[in-house]
This record gives C-alpha cells, sequence and structure tokens, in this order.
C-alpha cells in the first residue's frame, strides 16, 4: 500500500513565504484559495474519484477503493474522507453520485441483494435504499438531490422499461412517465436544481434522444440538439434556479459540450486543441458563467473549465491563469463547480501516477498574482490512486 501523505496548498500555509511580501490578502472568503488532494479510503488499491461538489463548496462526493469493493465517501474539509459504509451486510460496493447544497444528503447507488438500488444518506440515518419502481426489474439509481436534501431523482426500471423519477418521503418513487413527450418509455434524471423545480436528464424524443428539462407533469422542455451529425443529446446538471442546463450533444464536429437558457437556446462550447473532437460538461455555476466537464487533449482525456471571458481550456491552464500552478497533476475530469464558480471537484492522476480526487478553490480577483508567487515558491509534492469508469 502507497503511504498516504495529505497535502493542501492555501494562503494560509505561504504565510512564512508571504510575511516579507508588502501586500495584504482579505480573509473574509469563505474558503482561502488551495489545492487539496482528497486521500482514499483504508484498503484496496490507492483511488478515488469524485462525483459532485455541494453548491457552497464545502462537500466533496465520489468512490473510493476499499478491501471489499469501491465505496461512496464523503469528504469535507474538518473531517477528511469518510466512507458511508454498507446498507446490507456483506455488500460495500456503492458510489456517491450528488449533495446537497450544505453536504448534509448524500445520494447515489449501492448493490443490493437483487441488483444495483438507489440510496440517500445522512449521517442521522445512514444509507437508506429507496426501493424502485412497480412492475420492472429489481433495479434504482440516484443521481440527483435538491438543494434541502428532501427531493431524490434517478432513473428505475418500471414495466415500461428505463424510466425517470421523482422521490420524496410523503410520496416515495414516482416514475416521470413518456419524457420527453412523444418519444418511446426510456428515460434517465440525471440531476435537479437546488430549488426543487427542474428536472433535467435524457429520454426518447420524437426525433432521437434528447436532452429535458421537467418542471412536473405536461411542463417538459425538449432541449434539442447541436447542429449537424445525428440527432441525441444528454443533460447532465442545472444550475441552481434551473436556469442554465449543460451536457453534450453531438454536432457536426463529434460529441460537444453544451449550455443551454431559455434566452439563448443550446450552445456549443467546442473542445480541447489536440487530440479527437470530443467534450461534456458535468457542471454549472448559479449563473451560467462557469461550466465544468472533460474533454480530450493531445494529452488524452482531460478536465476543462468553460467561462463567459475565457471560453473553454483545460483546468490545468485556468488554474495556471488564476495564479495556481499544480505540478506533476493531469486532470481528467472535472465534475463539480460550486455556485460561486470559485471551488472545482474532479479527479486525475497524481504525481504517483494513481487517480486521485481533488477539490481546488480559485483566488479571489486580486490574490491570483499572491498565490502563484508563493506556489512557486512552494515546487510540488504529491500522492496516491488508479481509476473508475465515469457515471
Amino acid at each position: 500500500m502507497v503511504p498516504k501523505v495529505d497535502r493542501v496548498v492555501s494562503l494560509h500555509s505561504l504565510a512564512p513565504i508571504l510575511a516579507g511580501l508588502a501586500v495584504v490578502v482579505s480573509p473574509t472568503v469563505a474558503f482561502a484559495a488551495s489545492f487539496t488532494s482528497l486521500g482514499d479510503l483504508p484498503g484496496g488499491a490507492a483511488e478515488s474519484f469524485a462525483f459532485a461538489l455541494s453548491d457552497d463548496g464545502s462537500t466533496v462526493v465520489g468512490g473510493s477503493a476499499t478491501d471489499a469493493g469501491n465505496e461512496a465517501f464523503v469528504w469535507r474539509r474538518e473531517t477528511g474522507l469518510v466512507g458511508l459504509g454498507a446498507a446490507e451486510p456483506g455488500l460495500r460496493t456503492s458510489v456517491a453520485l450528488d449533495v446537497s447544497a450544505d453536504g448534509r444528503v448524500v445520494v447515489g447507488e449501492r448493490a443490493g441483494s437483487g441488483g444495483g438500488e438507489g440510496f440517500r444518506w445522512t449521517a442521522a440515518s445512514g444509507l437508506e435504499p429507496l426501493g424502485e419502481l412497480a412492475g420492472g426489474a429489481s433495479f434504482s439509481r440516484a443521481g440527483g438531490v435538491s438543494g434541502d436534501g428532501t427531493i431524490v431523482v434517478g432513473d428505475s426500471i418500471s414495466g415500461a422499461g428505463s424510466e425517470a423519477f421523482r422521490w420524496d418521503a410523503a410520496t416515495g418513487m414516482q416514475g416521470l412517465g413518456d419524457v420527453p413527450v412523444g418519444g418511446g418509455p426510456t428515460s434517465a434524471a440525471f440531476a435537479i436544481s437546488a430549488d426543487g423545480s427542474t428536472i433535467v436528464g435524457r429520454g426518447d424524443g420524437p426525433d432521437g434522444s434528447s436532452a429535458f428539462a421537467w418542471r412536473g407533469a405536461g411542463d417538459v422542455v425538449v432541449l434539442g440538439d447541436l447542429a449537424g451529425g445525428g440527432f441525441e443529446s444528454l443533460a447532465h446538471n442545472v444550475s441552481v434556479d434551473g436556469s442554465f442546463v449543460v451536457g453534450h450533444s453531438e454536432s457536426a464536429d463529434g460529441l460537444e459540450a453544451f449550455l443551454w437558457s431559455v434566452a439563448t437556446g443550446m450552445q456549443g462550447l467546442g473542445d480541447l486543441s489536440g487530440g479527437g473532437f470530443f467534450s461534456t460538461a458535468y457542471d454549472v455555476s448559479a449563473d451560467g458563467g462557469v461550466v465544468v466537464g472533460e474533454g480530450e487533449s493531445a494529452l488524452g482525456r482531460e478536465a476543462f473549465v468553460w467561462t463567459v471571458d475565457g471560453g473553454l481550456e483545460s483546468l490545468a491552464d485556468y488554474l495556471g491563469r488564476n495564479g495556481l500552478t499544480i505540478s506533476g497533476w493531469r486532470f481528467e475530469a472535472a465534475y463539480g463547480v460550486s455556485a460561486d464558480g470559485r471551488t472545482i471537484a474532479g479527479f486525475g492522476t497524481n504525481p504517483e501516477g494513481w487517480r486521485e480526487a481533488f477539490v481546488v478553490v480559485v483566488p479571489e480577483p486580486g490574490t491570483a498574482m499572491l498565490l502563484g508567487l508563493g506556489l512557486a515558491a512552494l515546487g510540488a509534492r504529491r500522492h496516491l490512486f488508479g481509476a473508475i469508469s465515469a457515471r
């Protein structure tokens, strides 16, 4: 087992280096600019991967290898990486796919005796299985949770086939029916806005597989697709109030990340230079100004950040442009961004060659140059991990 060494690079840790500089850094930010590698759970291969970030930037969720298999985790600055345990004796294979705005409620999928099963977790109740839709096979997956943690969305097998669902404590799991309207029965919900108003995902539309936004029975918006190529799109996530949706669609060039809003419709975000043409977007800030995901560059799989001013660029370039140069890492995918756009979570290959989850806080305007000077003086050390497939 590779020894585990945690490292956080922050403005606080740079104090001795910066003490001689005649610069004052405001202490009023919620989280200081930093890069944190999350480590992994005990046992098994050294690996971890992050699939979601809370809107307030405090909590990362995902999965890590243990001796018994992959196990869902929750990470917070004050506690570090904590496994969520087993819902049934002897069954520890699980992954966390989303987290409430304040980090208190986690949802995902775990192995049950009858097959995959969606769960909802809190510190008080532990892993609680959500069951499945009636009439089909024993399967469900919880992919998204509202900001207050009371509504869960995902997909399950019903009598009609794979079907998106909405769950709350009062009504239980309810299938969303024919989503989008006019297509076939196959659908899946991947996310819900923090305010609970909008569910997004993918379903069979009249023209092909289409991203959708569902706001209630009879209120479904088919988001369409990018021009060129076949008709195909998928919505991975939605902003806090449902105004912006991100995912990917087939364009004339290939599979391409998109940003959708009522005002602009679906806009392609392009791709990274080098490699084949591919990009997909996994999360978006509250104002639609920051989108994160993954693409393909000359290095292979690589995380990206898209901003209104900077367009689409690799996460490494984006961090460097904002005063954070992280030596030895290849960032492979960025799955979460906080509501304010400053905190990003994902996973990549660390300097030791293992895949590891990370969370990074971008400096506020005015502190980027200072942090860059400090990081250049520090140099780089690092640590651990190995792989898992994207959700």
